[in-house]
C-alpha cells in the first residue's frame, strides 16, 4: 500500500519534489543533498496546505484535485500573500512609531525588510528568517513562513492603531512607569498600555 502524507500519496509528492529539484539545479541535475530534499519536500507540503486553506475556508476534498495542481495553486497563494504582506508593511512604515523600544524597532524597521529581501517563495516558503524578538499579543507559534510574517504585520498594524489613540507623551510616560528600561526590554508595549488604560497600577522598577 502506498504511504500517504497529509492524505496525498508519497509517489505524487516525490514527483513534485523531483521537478522542484530540477528547477533548483537549473535542470542540470535532479540530484540534491538529503537536507535539500527535505527542505524541498517541506516547501511542497507548505504550498499544498496554503491551497487547502485558501478559498474563504471552503475545504478541498481528498482526490478532488491532483497533488501537483494543489501545489501550483498553493505556490501562487504564497506569492500573492507575500505581495500583500509587503504592501501592508509599506502602508504602515511611514507612520510607524516604536516609542523607543529597540526590540520593536529592530524587528519591524530592520528585520522585516531583510525578510522580504531573503525570502524564497519557491524553494523555501516555510522559512521565517526572522527571530521575532518582539512579541505581539497573539500566539503565532503555530505559523511559519509568510503566514507568520503576514499575521505579525497585521498585529503590528492593530497595535499601532491602538497606541495612536493616546498621545505619544502618555504612551512613553506609561511605559517608563511600568519599566524605566522599557526601551531595552522585549515586552509588548501595547499590552502595557492596554493594562494601564484599564486602570491597572504599575510600580516603578
Amino acid at each position: 500500500m502506498e504511504k500517504k502524507k497529509n492524505g496525498i500519496g508519497m509517489e505524487e509528492l516525490v514527483s513534485i519534489v523531483g521537478e522542484l529539484a530540477g528547477k533548483y539545479t537549473g535542470y542540470e541535475s535532479t540530484s540534491v543533498t538529503y537536507e535539500k530534499a527535505e527542505q524541498l519536500m517541506g516547501a511542497v507540503l507548505y504550498c499544498i496546505r496554503e491551497a487547502e486553506q485558501a478559498g474563504g475556508g471552503s475545504a478541498i476534498l481528498p482526490g478532488e484535485l491532483s497533488a501537483k495542481r494543489l501545489y501550483e495553486m498553493g505556490a501562487s497563494c504564497v506569492v500573492e500573500k507575500t505581495k500583500r504582506a509587503l504592501a501592508l508593511y509599506n502602508e504602515i512604515l511611514p507612520d510607524f512609531d516604536s516609542y523607543g523600544n529597540q526590540f520593536l524597532y529592530d524587528t519591524f524597521v530592520e528585520g522585516l525588510p531583510e525578510f522580504f529581501r531573503r525570502y524564497d517563495c519557491k524553494f523555501e516558503p516555510q522559512d521565517m528568517i526572522l527571530t521575532f524578538d518582539y512579541p505581539v499579543m497573539r500566539d503565532l507559534s503555530g505559523l511559519t513562513g509568510i503566514d507568520r510574517i503576514y499575521e505579525f504585520i497585521l498585529c503590528i498594524r492593530e497595535e499601532q492603531r491602538f497606541l495612536k489613540r493616546f498621545s505619544r507623551e502618555f504612551v512613553i510616560n506609561t511605559l517608563k512607569q511600568y519599566n524605566r528600561d522599557y526601551e531595552e526590554t522585549p515586552d509588548n508595549i501595547c499590552g502595557i498600555i492596554v493594562r494601564s488604560s484599564e486602570g491597572e497600577l504599575f510600580t516603578v522598577k
